[in-house]
């Protein structure tokens, strides 16, 4: 009977360094369980900044697309109507060299001006009305009519010829100019697209640079989130643990106490036997009950 209570007191031991070992376990693990929460906290803020950032960014980035697409349109509206002022300047260029031609072709009608022409011409008419001539100053002076009638219309074709020239000119030198100024407009419109284009470029880099950061700080939560995973279960695996060994510490109290029972009943057994053949014939009623009860209701009486 000593020795088996021995054996359960030496369990007891056994189970209650058991639950020692196991309870530091818990505290181990407590501890880090709230670092890592800690960390995930921290990490989880830390990449909420970063995806806010992130969001930020894409949005400018998509207001850079928006007027980039804007200025594109624009200087293709620019440079379509440049190109149309180039057919134009073209084409009156054309014009110009026609026109130099026909002014050069009454070069020599340009040299008399068309006031001399029409006095010479009254005149001549007024001598044809007022005197009284001979058939060949007659014939003279309506050749000379004649003669001045065609050099006044070719003067004046020149005139006309040389007006549509100027005017020509005039036209070139204005598409000219709109062609000078629509180029100012592509050149500057071009400036801005190309500075856009470096922020984009910029933008984009910065965007790439926050989606690592995002993906590495992402994979840094999934690892430690997997930890804390990990330390959980191992938590409520060792909280049952402790939970069944204190059911085994208590239930092994209660054997020892049994068997501390056991013996103290089997003792005082013995010494009633040995009254008993030492011829003692009168037995009280609690050495009776402790003669002939059964082991296990004697031991359940005393608790």
């Amino acid at each position: 009977m000593s020795h088996d209570i021995a054996l359960l007191q030496k369990r007891l031991e056994e189970i209650s360094n058991e639950m020692s070992n196991v309870r530091n376990r818990i505290r181990e693990l407590r501890s880090e369980r709230a670092l890592l929460i800690s960390e995930l906290r921290e990490l989880r803020a830390s990449r909420k900044r970063l995806v806010d950032e992130l969001r930020k960014l894409r949005k400018e980035y998509s207001e850079l697309n928006d007027k980039r697409n804007s200025l594109v349109e624009k200087i293709r509206a620019l440079r379509s109507d440049r190109r149309e002022r180039l057919a134009q300047v073209r084409t009156l260029l054309n014009l110009l060299e026609e026109k130099k031609r026909e002014v050069l072709s009454f070069e020599k009608e340009l040299k008399v001006p068309i006031s001399v022409i029409r006095k010479e011409l009254e005149r001549l008419e007024w001598i044809q009305q007022t005197r009284v001539l001979t058939y060949e100053e007659e014939n003279r002076i309506i050749r000379e009519i004649a003669r001045l009638e065609q050099l006044l219309e070719r003067a004046l074709k020149a005139r006309k010829a040389k007006r549509s020239l100027l005017e020509a000119r005039a036209e070139l030198v204005k598409l000219r100019v709109e062609v000078s100024d629509l180029q100012k407009q592509i050149n500057e419109i071009s400036k801005n697209i190309s500075s856009i284009d470096e922020k984009r470029n910029s933008l984009r880099q910065r965007i790439s640079e926050l989606r690592e950061k995002i993906e590495n700080i992402t994979k840094e939560i999934n690892e430690r989130q997997e930890r804390l995973n990990t330390v959980q279960n191992e938590l409520n695996e060792l909280f049952n643990k402790l939970n069944k060994l204190r059911e085994q510490y208590n239930n092994t109290i209660e054997e020892i106490e049994k068997k501390k029972i056991e013996k103290l009943i089997l003792e005082k057994k013995k010494k009633i036997e040995e009254k008993l053949k030492k011829g003692v014939k009168r037995l009280a009623l609690d050495e009776l009950k402790l003669l002939y009860g059964e082991i296990d209701d004697l031991v359940e009486e005393s608790k």
